[in-house]
């Protein structure tokens, strides 16, 4: 079974906080009840990863995110739809086989609702511990809901970023 992502204050004032724009998404089909990868990247040889970056108390927090996502208009969905599910947070293998740890960061409807807010009121996505080792990837994935089961995601027509954290040895 993996491991849960949880907050690691031990790591909050470490590395390069760096952005996953949604328009560095794949442009790959939803599906309800399986979470469908839509972006990964292979920690180097000379690095560690974390998903999010610094603290979780809004006072210091530098990573402030939001997303909306919709369709693109092949499947099931008329472009511009919004996808609804939840937003999944995960690490893998270097095969990208086996999960080794992941959390659910939030619903996409909340991450979409967060955009509307001042920055500095969005959800947080700080530093979230284990960190990927090298050849492992971390992956965002989304877990549809039934209504938006079948719909291809639109990266270019879709808006808002998270962050993951980045130290080379």
């Amino acid at each position: 079974m993996p491991r849960e992502l949880t907050h690691d204050p031990t790591y909050r004032n470490t590395g390069d906080k760096e952005p996953i724009p949604v328009g560095e998404f794949e442009q790959d089909t939803v599906k309800a009840g399986s979470e469908v990868t839509f972006w990964s990247k292979q920690v180097g040889q000379d690095q560690v990863l974390w998903h999010g970056h610094g603290r979780e108390d809004r006072e210091y927090a530098e990573a402030f995110v939001g997303l909306d996502v919709v369709a693109s208009g092949n499947g099931t969905g008329t472009a511009g739809d919004e996808i609804d599910g939840k937003l999944v947070l995960a690490i893998t293998d270097s095969d990208q086989r086996r999960v080794l740890a992941s959390a659910t960061l939030d619903t996409l409807q909340q991450l979409r609702d967060t955009l509307a807010e001042s920055r500095t009121d969005r959800i947080i996505e700080a530093i979230l511990g284990p960190y990927a080792k090298p050849g492992r990837h971390l992956e965002v994935r989304i877990d549809a809901d039934p209504s938006s089961d079948g719909a291809e995601v639109d990266p270019s027509a879709s808006s808002g970023n998270l962050y993951y954290t980045r130290v080379s040895n």
